[in-house]
């Protein structure tokens, strides 16, 4: 009976969280962010995680960075595990909102070897979030994503998560609640989300106190004093601090191309 009921619970969940995405045959395409298209990326920070002996998830590995390009931010990152591989890229305002986000799941081997991908594309400058996706070489579709405006995204992996801890910068026992696109999902959600800085604490494998987070009251990370994550209650932690060798990556069908895809 509990299981049924489980069971009944998660289809009531997937369903309602699905009424909200309202397909249509066609949606504003805006242009790619930008206010100088000859403006040099400058780095702020890049950084390398890796599962170490006790994670709960083995064998993954996150590599992301944040640079200012002109007058927006950009966040990029990729995730690799056995399961999949995840490349995500959101673009930022000068302020830390949001703008637009790009995120594409790649199965290893699916097809021929070179994977099959799903790519989609989060529009965050229209009064509704507008889904563009493909799956593969299917024709491109289109969704509007009912719910607020989000003011943060949180995707595949935790270094995303240092964007809206920066901007927050909150005190340790400090909060904040904000409308959150959730794009970790095969079925994104726009929903309130609580951030709070907990005690600062030495978790195991580091050498000197981290800041703490929690985000949903229940997933925790770690980060340096300028709220880069450096890993999470789950074992992930900073490459350097993992012994053994780095995991190969694993193949995509190509480069990334954020601005002219899906």
């Amino acid at each position: 009976m509990k299981a049924a009921a489980f069971a009944f619970c998660l289809l009531l969940a997937v369903t309602s969280c699905r009424r909200k995405h309202v397909p249509v045959d066609r949606a504003p395409e805006l242009p790619y962010p930008t206010c100088d298209a000859g403006a040099e990326a400058q780095p702020r920070y890049a950084r390398t995680l890796r599962a170490a002996s006790n994670a709960l998830e083995p064998d993954v590995v996150e590599r992301f960075s944040f640079a200012s390009r002109g007058c927006v931010e950009v966040f990029t990152a990729r995730q690799d595990w056995h399961m999949n591989v995840s490349e995500i890229e959101v673009i930022y305002d000068p302020r830390g909102l949001p703008l637009r986000a790009w995120k594409r799941m790649t199965i290893p081997g699916a097809r021929n070897g070179e994977g099959a991908a799903d790519t989609r594309r989060y529009e965050l400058r229209t009064p509704e979030v507008i889904i563009a996706r493909r799956e593969g070489q299917a024709p491109k579709r289109f969704e509007i994503l009912r719910g607020p405006r989000p003011t943060a995204v949180i995707g595949p992996g935790r270094g995303l998560l240092s964007v809206w801890i920066q901007r927050a910068n909150l005190r340790v026992g400090e909060r904040v609640r904000e409308n959150v696109l959730d794009m970790r999902e095969l079925v994104e959600r726009i929903r309130p989300v609580t951030l709070r800085r907990e005690p600062d604490m030495t978790p195991a494998g580091f050498a000197s106190p981290v800041r703490v987070y929690t985000v949903y009251g229940r997933e925790t990370v770690f980060t340096d004093a300028q709220g880069v994550v450096l890993g999470d209650l789950g074992g992930m932690r900073p490459s350097e601090l993992v012994a053994g060798p780095m995991p190969p990556a694993l193949p995509v069908p190509s480069a990334p191309d954020p601005a002219g895809t899906p």
